[in-house]
């Protein structure tokens, strides 16, 4: 019983012993009545807990075989084409893994990522310098070929040309590599309109390095600046996309790059781990992005999925497998 409540008791023994008239008892218990009530704490509304879709790289059938995957509600299984290296191992998954995948419920994810060396390209904008594979000739056929693999009765997203801010010659900015970002950008709409139109159940998005919301630089179109030169790519797209993998913490980036793509759409967190292999960020970041309040918080702004690019660095640490496991248990869609 609280100090007022007491008080409120003992006024109204005292006013049964007074025996006032009826009328002033009457007033007198109602105006007591309201005060009472309003001490009393309504219960808190519920809150509802933040959903998302958990995912695992870095390919599907090795997600499958994950002690991780076995542990926790992972439900979208994420691969990595690299280039046309992986054409041929990948399209033979047409009439096995992928079946198989959505008949088991699982979503998929493709993420296309080309690691080769910068050099000089021609482009219809004029000369420019950045990777060659994702402006070639090869590159669109190469895209069907993967649409048709993956096309069939379940949720199938696409992030293209994941940390593109790296290929251009010139990284991070508009200025300086003006005509190879124009190029990129025809090629990514066309790959969007390949993917439509061979994989009806597909969703594509453009692949940003998680670092760029770290800086603003309007003179150069670069940090924060460079995301309205890219704005045809982005509202051409069916959701946005980004990496976390930074060394010393990805909270504040997966929170700012949320924020920054979720006005164009919904956002996925593609790939993540920290890419010096530290056991410490990730269990830093884990703990403190897991959590009600800060997937509240990026949930509302648009984050509907977070992919791990493999279970290394989770098996690593059992205690920090322990809990992402009981986190994904608790927000899993």
């Amino acid at each position: 019983m609280t100090a007022t409540h007491a008080l409120v008791v003992a006024f109204l023994d005292g006013l049964r012993r007074l025996r006032p008239p009826r009328p002033l008892r009457l007033v007198l218990g109602f105006v007591v009545g309201v005060q009472l009530a309003m001490t009393v704490p309504l219960p808190a509304a519920a809150v509802p807990v933040p959903r998302l879709l958990f995912g695992l790289g870095p390919e599907a059938d090795g997600a499958l075989t994950s002690p991780f995957l076995r542990a926790a509600p992972v439900r979208l299984l994420t691969s990595w084409y690299t280039g046309p290296k992986d054409l041929a191992w990948m399209t033979g998954w047409r009439s096995g893994v992928v079946p198989q995948a959505y008949a088991d419920g699982y979503a998929l994810h493709l993420i296309v990522y080309d690691g080769e060396p910068q050099g000089p390209v021609t482009t219809a904008y004029g000369p420019a310098c950045g990777k060659a594979y994702p402006l070639s000739r090869r590159f669109l056929p190469d895209m069907q070929a993967l649409a048709q693999t993956f096309a069939g009765d379940g949720r199938f997203y696409v992030t293209l040309f994941t940390e593109f801010q790296t290929y251009p010659c010139v990284n991070n900015q508009w200025v300086g590599a003006e005509s190879y970002y124009r190029a990129l950008q025809d090629q990514y709409l066309a790959a969007v309109a390949i993917f439509h139109q061979y994989a009806p159940n597909s969703r594509v998005s453009l692949g940003w390095g998680g670092w760029q919301a770290r800086w603003d630089d309007p003179v150069n179109g670069g940090g924060r600046s460079l995301f309205p030169f890219l704005a045809a790519a982005l509202q051409g797209s069916d959701f946005q996309s980004f990496q976390a993998m930074q060394t010393d913490s990805n909270v504040a980036d997966v929170r700012d790059m949320t924020y920054l793509l979720g006005q164009y759409g919904p956002v996925m967190l593609a790939h993540y781990r920290p890419d010096n292999g530290s056991r410490a960020v990730v269990d830093a970041d884990v703990r403190a992005m897991l959590t009600d309040r800060y997937l509240a918080d990026v949930t509302a702004a648009g984050l509907f999925a977070i992919s791990f690019m493999d279970d290394k660095l989770i098996r690593a640490d059992p205690s920090t497998a322990d809990f992402i496991e009981r986190a994904t248990a608790r927000y899993a869609e």
